[in-house]
């Protein structure tokens, strides 16, 4: 029989199908079930919503314990056609494994997490408020209706179940945090109105948040033009790259070697072209795919707040329609290059989707460590560096071992991930020791500006006073 890879997309497809079928026959694999999805998400939630002084610690140690059994299961006997060939099966596991592990047993989130939410106050309170405003705490927006005005702050783990319910479900499900106290700084900084308000209600220094005039943010509708242009613009771009990909027999799994698709047949006694190709339309699908999913949000969300706006304010505390809640999947490209280099790269370009289990995890590590050593700056950054590309490579390498076909999850994803850490390291190291000692122009930006450090690690980019 000739090998599928030598003919077309279809013959592949069909092949890995019949395979497929045949192991679940035999009950080698077994078949990925909606139930499963649904215990990934609801085992967790169950536990957050159970408070810490009614046993809630033990439960959520349980809780875990679970999550970590049946995503076990997940690699070891569960496989799927879809989802990039079963890709996606493993990826979501495991994310959901580290997500899991950050939000029940390395934090508390009694404790750690505070969520900005929207509140009424009467036009009495609302007068004391803007009165202190002169004085430049707080300026309350007007509501308009019932002499009441519409305020931000902020919300930690509250009392009420039904108001705990939707709380726990937004930390749960939210990647970037656009509302949470651990917002990313790549989705920029807060409109000066809502940083003021949430700076004078909860009182405290320990949530700094930069902010910015409100009018530099675009409107909730142009948001939404620009979400639904995104979608589109990406979903187009992924069929010209599939049906590309789809041609060319190195993404059916054949050698590099093999003669490519015209007109890059002409460029066959130059291996190193072709391998460029290759890997740039690699990354292109990739980029163009998360762009693709990640507009959906602003899409479902943000559109339906704007449809339905007093459904969603009764049923959401979270400000859905603000705008502000909704940024880029991805940074700018050349200036985080340029002046931060492959920390620039993966730090505030790149998708920041898995930023803050990374942080968590990092974090939990740093706290076992005696209080002295765990303080020492050069210490917390080599950690977090190593940390968080050794969990992104984890993440990917999970995802190709659930792949149904031959992968190399160990010396392909999670080589490559982990060997960016020995990068970032390697380029903090020469920045920070040698380049200060050669005779050569300060550049512009070596540490993100002066009288600040930048903490170099992947989706993590913030800063911290020096």
């Amino acid at each position: 029989m000739a090998d599928p890879r030598h003919g077309s997309y279809r013959d592949l497809v069909r092949q890995h199908g019949e395979e497929l079928e045949a192991l679940l026959q035999q009950g080698i694999f077994k078949p990925v079930f909606l139930y499963q999805a649904v215990i990934f998400n609801l085992l967790p939630l169950l536990g957050l919503i159970v408070p810490r002084h009614r046993g809630g610690r033990y439960i959520r140690s349980a809780i875990f314990a679970l999550t970590l059994g049946f995503a076990l299961q997940i690699f070891q006997s569960h496989r799927a056609h879809l989802g990039g060939n079963g890709y996606m099966i493993g990826l979501i596991a495991a994310w959901s494994l580290i997500w899991s592990a950050g939000i029940l047993v390395f934090t508390d989130i009694e404790k750690d997490f505070q969520r900005i939410e929207r509140t009424t106050i009467a036009e009495s309170e609302s007068t004391k408020v803007a009165t202190l405003n002169t004085s430049g705490h707080v300026q309350s927006k007007p509501n308009g209706k019932d002499g009441k005005r519409e305020i931000f702050q902020w919300q930690p783990y509250p009392r009420k179940l039904s108001h705990r319910l939707g709380w726990c479900a937004g930390l749960l499900f939210s990647l970037r945090g656009p509302e949470w106290n651990w917002r990313a700084p790549h989705l920029g900084p807060l409109p000066q109105s809502v940083h003021s308000q949430l700076h004078a209600g909860f009182g405290s220094n320990k949530f700094k948040f930069q902010a910015k005039d409100d009018s530099t943010y675009p409107s909730a509708n142009h948001r939404l033009r620009h979400a639904f242009r995104t979608f589109l613009i990406s979903y187009l771009l992924l069929d010209c790259l599939k049906s590309v990909m789809m041609r060319d027999p190195y993404f059916r799994g054949s050698a590099i070697t093999d003669s490519p698709p015209f007109p890059l047949s002409y460029f066959q006694p130059f291996p190193i072209l072709i391998r460029f190709y290759h890997v740039f339309i690699s990354a292109m699908g990739v980029y163009v795919a998360l762009n693709f999913v990640t507009s959906l949000s602003p899409i479902v969300f943000l559109g339906l707040s704007l449809a339905f706006p007093n459904a969603f304010r009764k049923l959401a505390a979270a400000p859905l329609d603000a705008s502000w809640l909704y940024a880029d999947s991805f940074g700018p490209f050349l200036e985080p290059l340029l002046d931060h280099g492959l920390a620039g790269c993966w730090g505030r370009w790149w998708h920041q989707l898995f930023r803050h289990g990374f942080t968590m995890t990092a974090g939990w590590i740093l706290s076992l460590l005696p209080a002295k050593l765990a303080q020492n700056v050069q210490l917390r950054r080599i950690v977090h560096i190593i940390v968080s590309f050794s969990l992104s490579g984890f993440i990917h390498a999970c995802g190709s071992y659930t792949q149904f076909t031959a992968t190399r999850p160990f010396s392909g994803p999670f080589l490559f991930f982990f060997m960016q850490s020995v990068g970032v390291i390697g380029e903090y190291i020469f920045k920070a020791v040698v380049f200060p000692k050669l005779p050569l122009p300060t550049p512009r930006k070596i540490f993100g500006g002066p009288g600040m450090q930048f903490l170099f690690y992947p989706g993590c980019c913030f800063q911290e006073p020096a």
